[in-house]
């Protein structure tokens, strides 16, 4: 379709234009033979296709209204195409590192037909891949990213092959020569802050993790995948260790996970973050299929009477109820457990209250539940608190009445008995 429109009109965008810089000469030819030039080749919303060298020769003459021919498409990808394709077949010729650029910009807006590159731009598709090499090596690079974020997130090779449009057998196979590639990092990989013995010197807690209950630092979470799961391992198959998360909070298992390259599946009763995947699940209710068969579950309850903004269940009707709620879960996580799966069990022995009350020996009551059950102690380590959760008044209060406060927790290490 071809009309006139008023020449103020039409727009220009550099990224839809083939060329680096306009050509004087050109320029100046077109405005010797300005009444007889062809229309500009615009879009729907007057965004110049081709025609620059032209547009200028207008504007230099004065011409308030030129004549356009319409493309009917506002797919960016086709309207360089359009451009590029014209500025091949008339006028001056794209320059080879014009045509480089073109390359690049094409392949990037997603036309990966060598052969079609190779045709538009009248050069060889030898030529066409190598100026394409460092944006495929990166698109590359990006693939196996995504194939094993997803894997990492505990879905099957079948499910990556859908979300990624590829087959399962493909994403099997880049995984396994992906991890070839990263086989010394993955095997060498530990924690930033190892810890070597038994009771563990940790930091606080990250600035982005203060927002949801039940916080625990990434240093404990670390050391605890690093010494009870397995590095990935590519021979005599692919096995990555799996942790399952039932209560995941703010998500800090994903992030230790990723760091050590372990698959991890996060669970919650009220999943709090919609950035990470987090299923909706009630631990005394059990587990979904993709939990079974776990490495590593790293359980850190709700605590009796500490945890008022969890939704109200067995975990804080009682300390009596607490320990029931425990028990179901340990019952429940057995289930799902591997042959070799073990339960890292996150605890704080306490006062009923701050400075006073009943002594509630969590990890006691806790480990004699588990023994009921089948479990057997694999280890029990100490990582205090940090005296900063205290405030100065509950120190001052707590020296006039000669307590000790109390910075215990406990991480008690479980194996399955089966």
């Amino acid at each position: 379709m071809r009309l006139k429109v008023p020449i103020d009109e039409i727009k220009f965008d550099r990224d839809l234009y083939p060329r680096f810089q306009a050509d004087n000469e050109t320029v100046n030819q077109y405005r010797l033979a300005i009444d007889s030039l062809p229309p500009l080749l615009v879009t729907k919303d007057l965004v110049l296709v081709d025609g620059y060298h032209r547009l200028l020769a207008y504007r230099l003459e004065g011409v308030k209204e030129v004549e356009v021919e319409i493309l009917e498409t506002d797919d960016p990808k086709e309207i360089l195409l359009e451009a590029v394709r014209r500025n091949s077949t008339h006028g001056r010729q794209l320059s080879i590192a014009e045509k480089r650029e073109n390359a690049k910009k094409l392949w990037s807006l997603g036309l990966r037909d060598v052969d079609k590159l190779a045709s538009i731009l009248s050069v060889s598709t030898r030529t066409i891949q190598r100026w394409t090499r460092e944006l495929r090596e990166r698109e590359d690079e990006e693939l196996n990213r995504q194939i094993l974020d997803l894997y990492l997130q505990c879905n099957s090779f079948r499910e990556i092959a859908k979300e990624l449009n590829m087959s399962h057998m493909a994403v099997r196979n880049r995984l396994i020569k992906h991890m070839y590639n990263l086989r010394q990092l993955s095997e060498n990989i530990q924690p930033e802050s190892l810890q070597l013995y038994n009771v563990w010197n940790v930091k606080g807690l990250s600035p982005s993790q203060l927002q949801y209950p039940g916080q625990t630092p990434l240093e404990i979470v670390e050391n605890i995948i690093y010494y009870y799961t397995d590095p990935p391992r590519i021979e005599p198959e692919l096995k990555f260790d799996k942790v399952v998360d039932p209560m995941a909070g703010s998500g800090v298992v994903a992030e230790a996970c990723r760091k050590l390259l372990r698959r991890y599946l996060l669970l919650d009763l009220k999943p709090m973050r919609e950035d990470i995947p987090i299923i909706q699940n009630d631990i005394l209710e059990g587990f979904p299929p993709k939990a079974y068969n776990a490495d590593l579950v790293y359980f850190d309850p709700p605590y009796y009477n500490l945890m008022d903004d969890y939704p109200r269940n067995m975990f804080n009707e009682s300390y009596e109820s607490f320990l029931k709620a425990m028990e179901i879960s340990l019952r429940n996580i057995m289930e799902i457990l591997s042959e070799d799966g073990k339960v890292a069990l996150i605890l704080k022995p306490m006062n009923e209250k701050m400075l006073g009350g009943e002594w509630l020996d969590l990890t006691i009551d806790c480990v004699e539940i588990a023994r009921s059950l089948g479990y057997k102690l694999v280890k029990r380590i100490c990582a205090p608190l940090p005296t900063q959760q205290f405030r100065a008044v509950d120190v001052q209060r707590a020296k006039e009445r000669r307590i000790m406060l109390n910075t215990l927790r406990d991480i008690v290490i479980l194996k399955g008995d089966r």
